[in-house]
C-alpha cells in the first residue's frame, strides 16, 4: 500500500514538473514573439485640385408670379451669359430646379419667394479661379448674389497613392531601426500594419485650389 502510494506521488511530481517546464519555454517563446515596437509613418504631398464646383444663388421676391417668373429668367440668363462670356461652356454649367415659397404672412413684404442655384462643373480649375474674382459685373445687370462659393477638388487620388504610401512604410521602418538600434535589438519582419486614412485639406485659406494631402502608415516589427 506504502508502495503504490509512493509510485502516486511520484506520477504526480513528474506531471507538474512536465507541466511548470512547459509553461516556461511557453512563457519564454510568448515574451519572444511579444518584443516589437510599434512606428508611425508619415507622408504629404501638395497637389493641385482638378475639379472646381462653383456655386452661384439668388433671390427674387414679388407679389406677382408673372413679375417673379420674370425675374428668375433675366437673373438666370444674365448669370448664365457671364459664364459663358468667361469662357465655360453650357455643358459645364446647370441649373437646379427653383425654389419658390410662399409668404401668406398678412403683413408680409412679399407674397412670393424664390431662391435659384446654378452651378459650374469643370475641370478649368484657373479660370474658376479668374472668373470668380468678376463677379461684380452681374451687380450692374441688377443680379444680386446671395450665395457665391467655390469648391475646390483632387479627384486623381489613385494616382499618387503607391508612392505615397511607400514613403510612408520607408519613413517608419526608419523610426523602427533607429530604435532597435538604440535598444540593442535588431529589427525583424513587419507583423501588423495599417496603411492610414488619406487626409485631403486646403493648403492654406488663400490658396484653397492647391491641396494638402497626408497619409500616416502604422507598423509593428519584431525585434530580435
Amino acid at each position: 500500500m506504502e508502495h503504490s502510494k509512493n509510485s502516486w506521488a511520484w506520477v504526480i511530481g513528474g506531471a507538474v514538473l512536465i507541466f511548470t517546464l512547459a509553461f516556461f519555454f511557453g512563457a519564454r517563446g510568448f515574451s519572444d514573439q511579444g518584443s516589437y515596437v510599434e512606428v508611425k509613418g508619415l507622408s504629404e504631398r501638395i497637389v493641385k485640385a482638378d475639379v472646381a464646383i462653383w456655386s452661384l444663388n439668388f433671390e427674387v421676391k414679388s407679389n406677382d408670379v408673372d413679375s417673379l417668373y420674370a425675374g428668375i429668367a433675366k437673373n438666370t440668363e444674365a448669370i448664365k451669359s457671364f459664364l459663358t462670356a468667361k469662357g465655360f461652356e453650357e455643358a459645364e454649367i446647370n441649373i437646379a430646379p427653383v425654389n419658390i415659397y410662399q409668404d401668406t404672412y398678412r403683413d408680409a413684404l412679399f407674397r412670393y419667394n424664390s431662391n435659384t442655384q446654378l452651378s459650374v462643373y469643370t475641370k478649368k480649375v484657373d479660370l474658376v479661379r479668374s472668373a470668380s474674382k468678376d463677379t461684380l459685373l452681374l451687380v450692374k445687370q441688377g443680379v444680386t448674389l446671395n450665395q457665391n462659393s467655390i469648391a475646390f477638388e483632387f479627384s486623381d487620388i489613385n494616382s499618387i497613392k503607391p508612392e505615397m504610401l511607400a514613403e510612408a512604410i520607408k519613413n517608419a521602418k526608419a523610426s523602427a531601426e533607429q530604435f532597435a538600434t538604440e535598444a540593442g535589438s535588431g529589427l525583424g519582419k513587419i507583423t501588423r500594419g495599417n496603411q492610414g486614412v488619406f487626409d485631403i485639406s486646403d493648403k492654406d485659406p488663400g490658396s484653397p485650389e492647391y491641396k494638402k494631402i497626408r497619409v500616416v502608415s502604422t507598423l509593428r516589427f519584431l525585434l530580435k
